[in-house]
């Protein structure tokens, strides 16, 4: 940790110890990636490849066969690799050339059935991966305001319509920065105590740190449910490096690095005693740890990103989350959740080397 002045700043270390995903609202159709496996190229296992599209026209062009790949887009034909070595006579050396990143697709694809459609994780300009610190600020902010709101012993008010919000002015916006005409605190994201929080992006991570994952819904009974879906994902066991900034002319004390510590623990237990304990862990669940962790990104379900729950507690909470989830999801009939106890009724799960992992699951480090 660094002082400096009133600010300090610390190491902040992820360790992904499941499959994490960010995404960039860009997704690869079926044609638009290369899928390798060791029966058809020499690849020592499943490899996706992505290709440079300004180099792979290039070829094309200089190949002559830009009316064969025309086609190829146009016709019923998806597997990119077989077009390009069977029809247009490429080697995989020819390629690998125009190619701009491989990753291992590990269990998320098979070419014997049906190659998916592949969302993608968030890249900067110069194309390598990245973890923005917004999306880690969302989680800890999480985290922070559930230690806060089940730290309140004032009775806290149903608030109905969940369309409107959380509430969390109450908790986060108590700076006097911003006022209206006679002088009154607004309940304004400027006033937000978090302006005294600050995390930077992550350093880049290896392509080699990356696979691709599906998605797999479990029922409380353990019973699973294969969603046909993929996502780019940093690997299990990579670790994710940033800069913690506390300004403490702002925050005053009232966010210290102990005290994320302590937030992060009491998240992680009222995520096992008002969530997990209503989940029966599936077949080939693999063993985690939810000690001093956080949930990072997309796909890791209603419970991690919302304060419904601590807010309201679980009777009521379960309410809200039923009639929030039924106006979000009509055709899912939500109000079945209230027999099992908790809504929504899945855990969210990515296979990974034959073993379901929780998705976005990271242990949080500070020094």
């Amino acid at each position: 940790m660094i002082h400096e002045g009133q600010l300090e700043v610390f190491d902040l270390t992820l360790i992904a110890k499941a499959p994490v995903f960010i995404g960039s609202g860009k997704s690869y159709v079926k044609k638009e990636y290369v899928f390798l496996t060791p029966r058809f190229a020499r690849v020592s296992c499943d490899e996706v490849m992505l290709l440079d599209e300004t180099k792979f026209f290039h070829l094309l062009l200089e190949r002559k066969l830009e009316d064969k790949y025309i086609q190829f887009m146009l016709g019923a034909q998806t597997d990119l690799y077989r077009f390009l070595t069977a029809e247009c006579c490429l080697s995989l050396n020819d390629i690998r050339a125009v190619s701009r990143y491989s990753i291992a697709a590990a269990d998320a694809l098979d070419a014997e059935h049906s190659l998916k459609e592949i969302n993608a994780f968030v890249r900067g300009a110069d194309g390598r991966v990245y973890v923005p610190g917004s999306s880690v600020k969302g989680a800890l902010r999480t985290a922070i305001l559930t230690d806060w709101i089940l730290s309140d012993n004032s009775p806290h008010s149903a608030f109905g319509d969940t369309r409107k919000g959380f509430p969390e002015g109450t908790y986060l916006h108590t700076l006097k920065l911003k006022k209206d005409r006679n002088g009154a605190v607004l309940d304004d994201a400027v006033n937000s105590i978090l302006r005294g929080l600050s995390i930077s992006d992550s350093l880049p991570v290896s392509d080699t740190c990356m696979i691709l994952a599906g998605k797999i819904d479990a029922d409380p009974d353990g019973q699973t449910h294969r969603i046909n879906l993929c996502r780019e994902c940093i690997r299990p066991g990579t670790a994710l490096h940033f800069k913690l900034t506390l300004d403490q002319s702002v925050l005053h004390q009232k966010i210290t690095a102990e005290g994320l510590m302590r937030s992060i623990r009491t998240f992680d237990s009222f995520y096992a005693k008002a969530y997990l304990r209503h989940f029966t862990a599936p077949h080939h669940a693999a063993e985690v740890s939810y000690d001093n962790t956080l949930f990072l990104g997309g796909g890791v379900g209603f419970f991690s990103k919302t304060l419904t729950y601590p807010y309201l507690g679980e009777k009521d909470g379960l309410q809200a989350a039923i009639n929030e989830l039924n106006r979000s999801f009509r055709k899912h009939r939500h109000e079945e959740d209230r027999a099992d106890g908790i809504s929504p009724r899945t855990t969210k799960y990515a296979l990974y080397e034959g073993e379901l992992y929780p998705y976005g699951l990271c242990e949080v480090k500070l020094s």
